[in-house]
């Protein structure tokens, strides 16, 4: 019975661990020795920043609670001195970045330089432009409403078998939990296929697209419905869920990208 339990701890521990996210830029404060770094996440897990002065040698970490909001102090730290660090929990690294101590307050994200939420590359056609504008819009009360309407209605293909696309099949139960109801899933499976259309409707250029290089990740947002994913870089769900923030797609990590640039068809 005590090892049932174990087993059960330790699998939900983990089911926690792959469900995190990042939801905004990490934040770094520094002093002439000392540095303060903060980040929030999607759901509380534990508090790690492993930092050094090169990024293939993090030896030095700091530790702090399980939290969603997230704050580490560094001290002793080398006067004019720039450091590499990585954000995340003892399980699951988030992002990583690098501050120089000796200015007044710097702030760094994951990326380093996210591209801004309104701007797009000069060649860019303007549909893309206002497809963006739209994402920062806040949802009107009419529009509102049309969140219980599942974005995959009616679609043209039969998703591929589950394990096929869900990254992560231990995970799943968990987003179908917090998740599923935002749209009307009748069960997991049900749930990881409509966020396979999802993405069928990004790669045919009906959503917003960002890929990011830091964690090889490709960001999907439909500004009508307000429905977000993420997607491992061989194409498979990371999470499928609709954020409370009206915000939330412009604070995300990333460069816009077209259906023509993606790194798997």
């Amino acid at each position: 019975m005590i090892r049932f339990f174990t087993v059960i701890c330790l699998l939900l521990t983990c089911l926690s661990t792959f469900a995190v996210e990042l939801l905004q830029p990490v934040k770094v404060t520094v002093t002439t020795d000392t540095a303060t770094i903060s980040w929030k996440t999607d759901v509380a897990c534990g508090t790690r920043v492993s930092y050094g002065k090169t990024l293939d040698k993090l030896d030095q970490k700091v530790e702090g609670p399980v939290t969603d909001a997230h704050e580490v102090s560094l001290t002793g730290l080398s006067k004019g001195t720039t450091y590499d660090y990585s954000v995340g929990s003892a399980r699951q690294k988030l992002g990583h970045g690098h501050f120089t101590t000796g200015s007044a307050e710097t702030a760094a994200s994951v990326p380093a330089t996210p591209a801004p939420p309104t701007a797009a590359a000069p060649a860019a056609p303007k549909s893309l432009l206002d497809r963006v504008r739209d994402a920062l819009t806040p949802a009107t009360p009419a529009s509102a409403a049309k969140l219980k309407v599942p974005v995959t209605a009616a679609p043209t293909a039969q998703a591929p078998p589950t394990n096929r696309t869900w990254g992560y099949m231990a995970s799943l139960q968990d987003h179908y939990d917090r998740h599923g109801a935002d749209f009307q899933s009748k069960s997991p499976d049900d749930y990881a296929a409509q966020a396979w259309h999802f993405l069928q409707r990004a790669k045919a250029g009906k959503l917003l697209m960002k890929w990011d290089d830091a964690d090889r990740s490709l960001r999907v947002f439909d500004p009508k419905t307000r429905a977000f994913a993420a997607y491992n870089r061989d194409g498979t769900t990371k999470t499928y869920f609709r954020p409370n923030s009206s915000s939330y797609w412009g604070r995300q990590p990333g460069s816009t990208i077209e259906p023509s640039q993606l790194p798997f068809k």
